[in-house]
């Protein structure tokens, strides 16, 4: 089986992803900024205590993990990019 990489788009994508990410992680805190502002701690409904709760639980483990994950993928590539170059020489 043959297997074409284009080193330099496989790169911009992971490139992309990177920014991606961190466009995203600063929306996230900007949102969480507001939804602190806008709910703040100590209002005593229960719409505000599970909304808050509810952000609050997504927010330090759902987002981070997502992130993580799209981390991962961006150097997941480079690395394949990077073992098929190696690959190639070798052959």
């Amino acid at each position: 089986m043959n297997i074409t990489i284009n080193p330099g788009a496989a790169t911009d994508d992971a490139t992309q992803i990177d920014s991606l990410v961190q466009t995203m992680e600063e929306s996230m805190e900007t949102l969480n900024n507001a939804i602190k502002n806008t709910i703040p701690s100590g209002i005593q409904t229960t719409w505000s205590e599970t909304v808050r709760e509810n952000w609050e639980s997504y927010y330090t483990a759902d987002v981070p993990a997502a992130m993580e994950d799209m981390k991962l993928s961006a150097s997941n590539l480079r690395l394949a990019v990077e073992q098929a170059l190696q690959y190639s020489r070798e052959q």
